[in-house]
């Protein structure tokens, strides 16, 4: 799936597409009057290394753009980002030793997309998996959301999410779903090192067709009284770093 252009906000957001790949940049707007500081400095560098101008604009025609939040005084136009294979992504993974994929199944919110994948990153995880229908898109709120993140790790849209998670436990995978309702406990949890950690939309959860594939369910210990469920991807986030924090600790 692609977009005409892809529209990038945020002095991370901008840095890092700019670091993955500047040949894609088509232009580049900075607010007249916009603040100096180190990012905005490289930012600048990099963009003259490239041969990019940077066009200086009152702060409205940035907010025309991107919209008016989020932008922090700088916009990019870039050639869209693409969206991973699945048997390009599967010739990525390790052969053997920790590996981490983070399925979403039915997360529609680009927020919360682009925040899990950048907790994604931050944990190691190897790529983020989720189907075609009913599933967020690299939209803008996302890519920055996702604070550079996007431009990083693979993001791969597949047909049939039960049939690749499927190949993924055939490859030796242990899928383990997040669900509020389990019994098992997360802190309790051993994890595999090859593991797919598969989380749920945000109203419903996991579909029922996911959760029969899963090898194991876990939730998050938490007080009921106080808090009725974790948005997606704080509850994401913990799960990664959970898992992140026992890889840690076998390698120690």
């Amino acid at each position: 799936m692609k977009q005409d252009a892809e529209i990038v906000g945020g002095l991370n957001a901008v840095l890092a597409a700019l670091k993955s790949r500047p040949k894609s940049c088509r232009s580049l707007m900075a607010a007249e009057g916009r603040h100096r500081n180190a990012a905005l400095d490289e930012i600048y560098a990099l963009a003259r290394a490239h041969g990019l101008a940077v066009k200086m604009s009152p702060r409205q025609a940035l907010d025309r753009v991107y919209g008016r939040e989020g932008h922090q005084g700088l916009v990019a136009l870039f050639d869209p980002l693409e969206y991973v294979g699945f048997e390009d992504f599967l010739e990525t993974l390790p052969a053997e030793g920790p590996a981490l994929v983070l399925a979403l199944d039915q997360v529609e919110d680009p927020g919360n997309l682009g925040a899990l994948m950048r907790s994604a990153l931050a944990f190691g995880a190897a790529g983020v998996l989720t189907g075609r229908e009913r599933s967020a898109a690299l939209t803008p709120a996302a890519v920055h959301a996702a604070a550079g993140a996007a431009e990083v790790l693979p993001l791969v849209r597949v047909v049939n999410l039960r049939r690749a998670l499927e190949t993924l436990q055939e490859r030796g995978f242990w899928l383990a779903g997040a669900d509020g309702e389990a019994e098992g406990n997360l802190f309790r949890h051993q994890f595999a090192p090859r593991t797919v950690l598969a989380l749920g939309s945000e109203g419903q959860g996991l579909s029922r067709i996911i959760k029969k594939t899963c090898d194991e369910l876990l939730a998050i210990p938490q007080n009921r009284a106080q808090v009725s469920s974790l948005n997606v991807s704080v509850a994401g986030a913990v799960f990664m770093c959970e898992y992140f924090r026992q890889m840690q600790a076998a390698q120690a």
